[in-house]
C-alpha cells in the first residue's frame, strides 16, 4: 500500500492511475467507514483500478475548536489505522495534513485542486461528509464535479436503531461499553504501548501484571476490569486487565493500564504491545483489605477464562 503525506496546497503533484476514491477520516474505521470502503472497492473491482483513501492526518475539529486533552484523543492511532486499511485492500492512500488553509478553499477548488488530480474516476463517501470552506455536503458534490467522475454517496448504517458513528464509539468507551464498541466496530477493540515497571503491587498480591504505557494521545476504554488478550510479537496471551488508580493503595495514583496475562511467566519490559478489549467484567472497587482484594482477583480470573474459554 502506497502512503502520499500532502500538505496544502498540493502545488504541481499529480496522480496519472486512475482510481476510486473513498472519502473520510475514518477515526475507529467502523463499520460505517468500513461501509464506505467496501462499496468503493467493490467499484474499484469492477472498474479494474486501485482503490484510494482519501484521509487527514489529525481530527479537522482542531481547526474548528479547542479540544480538550481528552477529545484531542484518537481510537485508532495513525499506524493502526493505515493497518486496518490495507487489510480492507486499499492500495492507496492520500494522508492530507488538515489546517485551516486547506480548509478555507472552496468546495470547487477542492474539487478541481484534488479530487480530479488524484484522477479519480468515482468518488465515494458517507452521507455525512462535508469538505470546503462552505461545509459542502455529498448531496452538492455533483454540481462541483461536472461530470468529470461520478459521485456515490453511502447512506446511513444503524444498529440498535442508532447510527453507527466514531461520537457513539467514543462515548461507549467513557462509559465502559465495551461490547457495545466491539459490535459497531466488528472486531475486539484495540490499543498499543509499552510494557513499563510499575510498583509490582500484582506480583505481591500473587497476580503479576504488565504495565502497559499508552502514548497520550490513544482513547482508552473507562476505569474498569476487562477480559482481554494481549499481543506479544507474533503470540497472544489470554488475560485481565484493570484501567484504574489502585484506589485500595491510596486516592492519589494516576490512572494506570495493568495486564495480568494468564500461564505466562516471561520478562516483557520494553516489549509494543496491542490489547484487544473483549469484555467489561466490573467497575474498580477500593477494598477494605489486601485479602478482600486478593479473593476478587481470584473471582475475576475464573470470570475472564471462562469468558475466553468460550470465544
Amino acid at each position: 500500500m502506497e502512503i502520499f503525506n500532502i500538505h496544502h496546497p498540493m502545488n504541481n503533484l499529480q496522480f496519472n492511475d486512475p482510481v476510486v476514491l473513498a472519502m473520510g477520516f475514518f477515526d475507529g474505521v467502523h463499520l460505517g467507514h468500513q461501509g464506505v470502503i467496501k462499496r468503493a472497492r467493490e467499484i474499484a473491482k469492477d472498474r479494474g483500478v486501485k482503490l484510494a483513501v482519501l484521509t487527514y492526518d489529525h481530527h479537522p475539529s482542531i481547526v474548528y475548536q479547542q479540544l480538550s486533552s481528552h477529545d484531542k484523543r484518537y481510537l485508532t492511532l495513525d499506524s493502526y489505522k493505515m493497518a486496518l486499511f490495507e487489510s480492507l485492500g486499499v492500495d492507496v492512500v492520500f494522508k492530507i495534513s488538515y489546517t485551516y488553509a486547506f480548509q478555507a478553499q472552496s468546495p470547487q477548488s477542492f474539487v478541481d485542486d484534488y479530487l480530479c488530480r488524484f484522477n479519480a474516476i468515482t468518488v465515494v463517501a458517507g452521507f455525512d461528509h462535508t469538505y470546503g470552506s462552505d461545509n459542502a455536503n455529498m448531496h452538492l458534490l455533483p454540481q462541483y464535479v461536472k461530470n468529470r467522475f461520478t459521485v456515490v454517496e453511502v447512506p446511513s448504517l444503524d444498529i440498535d436503531g442508532k447510527k453507527v458513528s466514531s461520537t457513539r464509539i467514543r462515548k461507549n468507551l467513557d462509559d465502559g461499553h465495551i461490547d457495545t464498541v466491539n459490535r459497531l466496530l466488528d472486531r475486539p477493540y484495540v490499543t498499543s504501548g509499552t510494557v513499563v515497571h510499575g510498583f509490582a503491587r500484582g506480583r505481591e498480591l500473587g497476580f503479576p501484571t504488565a504495565n502497559v504505557e499508552h502514548s497520550e494521545y490513544q482513547w482508552l476504554p473507562s476505569i474498569g476490569i476487562y477480559v482481554v488478550q494481549m499481543q506479544i510479537g507474533d503470540q497472544t496471551y489470554g488475560g485481565m486487565a484493570s484501567i484504574g488508580r489502585n484506589v485500595t493503595f491510596g486516592d492519589t495514583h494516576p490512572i494506570t493500564v495493568e495486564i495480568n496475562l494468564f500461564d505466562f511467566n516471561q520478562n516483557i519490559y520494553g516489549e509494543d504491545v496491542q490489547i484487544k478489549w473483549l469484555h467489561w467484567m466490573r467497575g474498580e472497587v477500593k477494598f477494605t483489605g489486601v485479602d478482600a482484594l486478593i479473593d476478587q482477583l481470584k473471582q475475576d480470573q475464573i470470570n475472564a477464562q471462562n469468558f475466553l474459554g468460550n470465544l
